[in-house]
């Protein structure tokens, strides 16, 4: 964690130029290596999305996760009704393998549009919950759960039924669902337990439209004699008890789960097309509130109507916070810098769309979109797909910090899709790389150390006119740099993988990157929880700091570099040990006092500890004398 004043590292210097004056090189090629069934790199995905109707054509979600613990990321792909949903299992080698009909997990009769696995029981298994497109399935069904059974088979079981069915409150007025719009999963309740939320956009006008549902998990009763489709947990329709109950003017995509004024609790973000969006906050006590996304900034540079899709997070400019691109249509891109200051002196939450500085506020009819460092330079580059033919239309922006606008603040990104032909779609081959796209999803599948690509790719709409059906694409990294790399897998209590919302910082190289697990990102997407640290020249690790759902804090010191690496949840929390040395008492408080009175001489002598990491009592991104307050209240 950086302090806001100290955005950069001062050993490093810092250059004010413009776009321009860049260099159009990059170390690295994406290749679509899903082009061609006969090539020896083919990695067995071959997974077709058949479109039935202009709802389906906008679904064709994936979810990535390693679901068998293996230490390979899978791949889960929904489909169509009467077309066979795909889960494929990461073999090794750069190769899948579809296990769906083994496990279960076809769906034929169900039209499914995406997927969330996620730790529901908390026994360290992924299991898998899939959304479907309202009252046009065989079964009208709308959700599915499917537990994981764990070792060492990892075999599913459907326990929908046990699990509640997940029955719709009933509504003030009389409303219809839309089509699927999207999912985020976490614990907005503080209960220990995931629970999601769904989006929903209206297809036909004339009608109301719930534009989400909101899943809260409870605990549920006890199995009977010889039941084996029992869940553990059931889910609660919350949407009317949390305030949730009502309609947009437009439809409504991709929802993000995230504390976004540093309180604790998770507040919701949504993605809304033909108005405004919406960022209602969390009040703790199970509500939502109003929206607030205008007078916090998230209303765009124009201010105005927009078709928002896809979303992505993360820290772009090293400060400890989450930035957050939202893909657009019509009126071009967003791109929010995270202004929030909190502390003593914080003004609060606030964002700023610098989207128009550096060329990313096109209106390319954007959909799924990432924030992934693609070159291992430490810095996060943006990356985005899109809904029409055209070439030219998908996007990949490097960032080239410590290069700033001339803000001093703004990293500066530069527009580099020219130099990847296949995912820029300006070189053709004959399977499809000029289809339209909805998903991207960042994961390394074959474990080389460097971020490959996942991109759903639904044929063209059939409200517009017919089209192919071309298979989900993906593209391997050829990064050639020697830059290294981390990556890091959290475990939580008892081996849980429910670590939702957990946040790590690592430093290297004399910088801190702030990486968020976060259960649904791009559009209708899930990435994997293995973090991804790139760490440019570095070549060790100095130390890696864990702030867990909970709150409390897990710290350790050097990692391996160039291999990924599993953290557990520390049996004793750092927070406030400022001096590490497992216990917390009243040399932790004189030493706090000393750094915060003395801050620019501790970044000297101790900017290699996680001091302010371990100090930030309060988790308000700031290392004050709030958070001293806090210490010394707590030490007798």
């Amino acid at each position: 964690m950086l302090m806001k004043s100290a955005r950069v590292p001062t050993l490093l210097a810092i250059a004010f130029i413009t776009p321009n004056a860049l260099s159009q090189t990059i170390p690295f090629d994406l290749v679509e290596i899903t082009d061609d069934k006969l090539a020896p790199e083919f990695p067995g995905v071959d997974f077709e999305y058949f479109t039935v109707g202009f709802e389906e054509s906008e679904g064709s979600g994936c979810a990535v996760m390693d679901y068998d613990n293996d230490g390979l990321i899978d791949l889960y792909l929904p489909n169509t009704e009467f077309h066979a949903s795909k889960l494929y299992r990461n073999i090794g080698g750069g190769k899948f393998v579809d296990m769906a009909p083994a496990l279960g997990l076809m769906q034929i009769t169900q039209r499914r549009a995406g997927g969330l696995f996620m730790d529901v029981e908390n026994d360290g298994d992924m299991d898998l919950v899939t959304m479907g497109h309202p009252g046009y399935t065989a079964d009208q069904d709308l959700f599915t759960l499917f537990r994981n059974n764990g070792a060492p088979t990892f075999d599913f079981t459907d326990v929908t039924n046990s699990a509640g069915s997940f029955p719709l409150a009933p509504t003030a007025d009389p409303t219809l669902l839309g089509d699927y719009g999207g999912s985020s999963g976490g614990d907005y309740n503080s209960d220990g337990y995931i629970d999601f939320c769904t989006t929903y956009f209206a297809r036909l006008p004339g009608y109301l439209y719930d534009q989400m549902r909101l899943w809260r998990s409870d605990v549920n009763t006890p199995a009977l004699p010889g039941q084996t489709d029992w869940s553990e947990r059931q889910f609660i329709d919350a949407t009317i008890s949390s305030g949730l109950d009502e309609w947009y003017p437009g439809g409504t995509w991709m929802p993000s789960f995230l504390d976004y004024n540093r309180d604790g609790h998770l507040d919701l973000h949504l993605n809304i097309d033909y108005a405004m969006d919406i960022l209602r906050l969390n009040d703790g006590a199970g509500s939502f509130g109003p929206d607030i996304c205008t007078s916090v900034g998230l209303n765009g540079n124009p201010t105005g109507t927009r078709n928002e899709m896809g979303v992505a997070f993360g820290d772009i400019d090293f400060d400890g916070d989450l930035d957050q691109f939202n893909a657009n249509a019509y009126w071009g891109d967003r791109f929010y810098r995270n202004d929030s200051e909190f502390g003593a002196t914080g003004a609060g939450m606030m964002f700023a769309d610098f989207a128009p500085s550096v060329g990313a506020d096109q209106a390319r009819f954007g959909w799924g979109c990432t924030l992934a460092d693609m070159d291992n330079d430490m810095d996060l580059d943006l990356l985005r797909v899109a809904g029409l033919t055209l070439p030219e239309d998908n996007w990949l922006h490097v960032n080239k910090w410590p290069a700033k606008l001339s803000d001093g603040i703004t990293p500066l990104f530069a527009d580099v899709s020219k130099l990847v032909p296949e995912f820029s779609k300006q070189k053709a081959n004959p399977n499809g790389d000029r289809d339209i796209g909805r998903s991207l999803i960042p994961f390394d599948f074959d474990n080389d150390g460097d971020l490959d690509l996942v991109e759903t790719r639904p044929g063209n709409s059939p409200y517009i006119f017919p089209g192919t059906h071309v298979r989900t694409a993906i593209y391997e990294n050829t990064l050639s740099s020697a830059n290294s790399w981390v990556q890091v897998d959290l475990r939580g209590k008892n081996g849980s993988r429910n670590v939702t919302h957990a946040r790590v910082y690592l430093r290297a190289g004399g910088v801190v990157q702030m990486k968020q697990i976060l259960l649904g990102q791009s559009f209708a997407g899930q990435k994997p929880q293995r973090l991804h640290f790139g760490l440019g020249s570095a070549t060790a690790v100095d130390w890696i700091v864990v702030r867990w759902p909970d709150g409390t804090l897990s710290a350790k010191g050097a990692l391996p570099i160039n291999k990924a690496s599993t953290v557990h949840m520390g049996p004793v929390d750092l927070l406030g040990d400022v001096n590490m040395n497992g216990v917390v008492n009243a040399q932790d408080v004189a030493i706090c006092r000393w750094l915060i009175q003395n801050a620019a001489v501790a970044e000297t002598l101790y900017g290699h500890l996680p001091y302010k990491e371990i100090g930030d009592m309060n988790d308000d991104n700031v290392f004050d004398k709030l958070d001293f307050a806090i210490l010394d209240a707590l030490i007798p």
